[in-house]
């Protein structure tokens, strides 16, 4: 009869913003007070023994700490792996469910036992996946039991009533259906359900009081049932400790909580066990040891996810830590699964609850989805200059390598050359032997011979400089072509990724918001609208009002997104508001109000 959705429902919410709260009669109980001194005695300790012993169980605790680490590690990776297998778990869950529900329109009409026990089982199997079929099947079975007159499972029809209109959040409608049975005998055995509706209840109503005063009534009703729950279990049993536990925690005495809470070992009720251990990640969250409790929130998520259930708390606390801790994608995924689960569950509680956190975890995630496509594309433009420089390296180094190839065969022909002359420098050697020898028999002779010399050697030096003026030429040669067209291959590159990131952009917030473009349009003039053309998801206006409904209204700010000039937004802006089908100065207003899930108390 204790089940960990439950549990869940009285825990204390912080941050949890409410425009009104529903203002109730405080209402009696039947064995409160006498319960109360009882329970107060049994857990009224000296604090000092409570804190020698915690800390000697942290001293004892300080070698196992470096390993909590890779543990959590460990549990995170075995709560990513149940996830993925959730599909199948569900899948088998309505399969069961379908087949309930076949046998009671077989039974349907010839046997009202046997659909008021198929109801309860349908009940049993919608609580915490499905609230309106929850609801709807707890009605039945009251009918059915009305029909056939039997006033227990009235009763119990009653309060899973109660429950379920718990969860949804109509607070005054459990109220009263709750003190309506509160006129009437309640059977012992549902003692602990109906005290402990009323601490859910009034546990509920604390956290959403407006005024300090009323927040104080609520909490010392929740305390009152709660200490009712404590005198109708026994204190060896773990919901006894638990129950102990939550309430210590809500006076701040988290110390001793721990204590009755320790030490924790898994049993066989996956949803107790994720209660237990949700309730030591929170004692270990309010003392500030952000690794233990991440570590219990962890524990109570696996448990959550192989239970089946879609209304919880642990997923999205663990969400929370992953997220200061810096992993965003984990956190994103887990409130997204999360934000999932609650609206099937139609559980409204939880997706106020979810909505508190999600919008700073959103905008994270699509700021860092941001960064990394910003790096992608510039890895890309990167790699194509990289890639364009190569080539034009290649082209280079093959140029540059006919060139040296002529060169050796200019250098050849060269080489023939100088052969040739040495040739004829040979030849002229042995003329000039002979001029000597004519020289030597004719002073005229000599000087005329040594003229000629000098003549044949002057012409033999031009001839030199000349050749190796030409080589030097021939062996400098050699250009590099001008970088214009890798400027403009990148150019095409960028435009390229610019588009990619828009389309992106719009596919991404058309996930977000399914029906943006039809709520849009129906806040324009008939014959108005706004239809994007060429495929695209968006065009320029309405990814204005996009960034709009994201919160980005600074003109600047669009223009620098969209790569406009202030101006032009400003006039896309004035031209829209001026096709608004009411006054045009709220068209904005409004176009912020697009997807918020509102609920109606």
């Amino acid at each position: 009869m204790f089940k960990k959705h439950d549990v869940y429902l009285h825990m204390p919410k912080r941050n949890i913003k409410t425009r009104r709260t529903i203002q109730l009669p405080i209402i009696g109980h039947h064995e409160s007070k006498q319960n109360i001194s009882t329970c107060s005695r049994q857990t009224r300790k000296e604090p000092r023994m409570f804190t020698k012993i915690f800390t000697l169980m942290l001293l004892a605790m300080l070698p196992m700490l470096r390993a909590t680490a890779a543990v959590s590690d460990s549990l995170l990776n075995e709560l990513d792996h149940i996830i993925e297998l959730r599909p199948t778990f569900i899948a088998n869950k309505e399969r069961a469910i379908h087949q309930l529900r076949t046998s009671l329109g077989g039974v349907k009409g010839r046997n009202v036992r046997e659909e008021m026990n198929l109801c309860e089982q349908l009940w049993r199997e919608y609580a915490a996946f499905n609230t309106d079929s929850s609801l709807f099947y707890a009605s039945k079975l009251y009918q059915l039991a009305e029909k056939a007159n039997d006033e227990e499972q009235m009763f119990n029809a009653v309060l899973h009533k109660v429950e379920a209109l718990i969860t949804i959040g109509m607070f005054k409608e459990a109220y009263e259906l709750l003190n309506t049975q509160y006129q009437k005998p309640c059977p012992k055995d549902k003692r602990e359900v109906f005290y402990h509706l009323y601490r859910t209840l009034y546990g509920l109503m604390a956290d959403f009081a407006v005024t300090q005063q009323e927040k104080q009534t609520y909490t010392h009703l929740t305390d009152t049932y709660r200490d009712s729950l404590l005198a109708n279990y026994s204190p060896s049993t773990p919901l006894y400790k638990m129950i102990l536990a939550d309430k210590l925690i809500a006076h701040g005495r988290y110390r001793e909580a721990l204590v009755h809470l320790q030490p924790f070992s898994l049993g066989k009720d996956g949803r107790l066990n994720a209660a237990y251990a949700y309730t030591m990640a929170e004692a270990y969250n309010s003392l500030g040891d952000a690794t233990m409790a991440k570590r219990y929130y962890i524990m109570s998520a696996i448990e959550d996810m192989k239970s089946d259930t879609r209304e919880y708390i642990s997923l999205r606390k663990v969400a929370t830590l992953l997220f200061q801790d810096g992993d965003i994608d984990r956190a994103y995924k887990y409130l997204t699964i999360c934000m999932d689960d609650a609206k099937a569950c139609n559980a409204r509680m939880r997706i106020l609850e979810i909505l508190d956190t999600f919008p700073i975890i959103n905008q994270a995630y699509l700021a860092k989805k941001h960064q990394q496509q910003m790096v992608v594309i510039w890895v890309l433009v990167g790699i194509s200059l990289l890639a364009l420089s190569l080539l034009f390296a290649i082209r280079y180094v093959l140029k540059q390598k006919k060139v040296v190839v002529t060169a050796r065969q200019e250098l050849a022909e060269a080489n023939e050359q100088l052969r040739a002359m040495n040739a004829q420098l040979t030849q002229y050697n042995k003329e000039i032997k002979q001029q000597n020898q004519l020289i030597a028999e004719n002073s005229y002779l000599k000087e005329e011979y040594i003229a000629r010399y000098m003549d044949q050697c002057s012409i033999y030096l031009e001839k030199m400089g000349k050749l190796r003026t030409h080589l030097s030429k021939l062996l400098s040669t050699g250009r590099t072509k001008a970088m214009a067209e890798a400027v403009k291959v990148s150019n095409k590159e960028v435009e390229v990724a610019l588009a990619e990131f828009y389309d992106s952009f719009d596919d991404t917030f058309i996930q977000l918001f399914p029906t943006f473009v039809e709520d849009f349009n129906a806040l324009l003039q008939p014959g108005e609208e706004i239809v994007p053309k060429n495929g695209h998801r968006l065009n320029a206006e309405l990814r204005i009002f996009a960034l709009i409904r994201l919160g980005i209204t600074d003109s600047v700010k669009i223009a620098q997104f969209l790569r406009y000039s202030t101006t032009t937004i400003y006039n896309y802006r004035t031209r829209v508001r001026n096709k608004a089908r009411g006054h045009r100065d709220e068209l904005e207003t409004l176009v912020m109000n697009i997807g918020k899930i509102t609920s109606n108390q």
